[in-house]
């Protein structure tokens, strides 16, 4: 049986790890932000401390250097774009309405605002690169299962899945280099306004 000064140990580890777990997300955030918006070579570890209001060698506390935390960024990106594309599975019953699903989803848990995809080759270890761009591949595998599955119900258009998947996905992730949060801007209404011009393209002609 463990004592009360074990139990409120634990209580307290819990807690700081809490904390620790809370702290390393903003950091997540304001990197991927900086990456998306100048990239990764010309963001500072100095830059992210800027941000956050804090020291740069506070922030070695949670990364080793600014690699890490690209990795760690890629990491936190695609485990939140597998929730999407699980999610997004479940709720749309045509293809055409997973594909929105995911779109809308995506946009309000935050991964669109996640670290560009062509900052992966940035990654040194190429191990965790490697594994980083399997699971990239499946979840961009998804996307055009999803429109492939439209084309077959008929919610979309007949269409090229793979090119139609590159387009859409490259069209949404290159919303980043321009979007700035700090201006004000709705990014639920900008991913609708997108949303409307994937549907004029995608939906099949009236009377077809």
């Amino acid at each position: 049986m463990r004592t009360d000064s074990e139990r409120s140990r634990s209580a307290w580890d819990r807690a700081r790890s809490e904390v620790m777990k809370i702290k390393l997300e903003a950091i997540l955030q304001e990197a991927d932000i900086l990456f998306s918006r100048k990239g990764y070579n010309s963001t500072s570890l100095d830059d992210i401390a800027s941000r956050l209001h804090i020291t740069k060698t506070a922030l070695y506390h949670y990364v080793q250097n600014k690699n890490e935390l690209l990795y760690l960024c890629y990491q936190r990106s695609v485990e939140l774009t597998e929730q999407c594309y699980e999610r997004a599975a479940r709720e749309g019953k045509t293809g055409l309405d997973k594909v929105l699903a995911y779109l809308r989803i995506d946009a309000i848990t935050g991964v669109m605002s996640m670290t560009p995809l062509t900052e992966l080759d940035a990654i040194r270890d190429p191990k965790l690169r490697q594994k980083l761009s399997q699971r990239i591949s499946a979840c961009e595998g998804r996307f055009q299962e999803f429109i492939a599955e439209g084309i077959r119900d008929g919610s979309i258009r007949q269409c090229d899945p793979h090119l139609t998947s590159l387009f859409i996905l490259g069209a949404s992730r290159h919303m980043m280099q321009w979007y700035n949060p700090d201006a004000g801007h709705d990014i639920k209404g900008i991913v609708e306004r997108f949303i409307e011009f994937c549907c004029q393209g995608l939906q099949p002609a009236a009377g077809s």
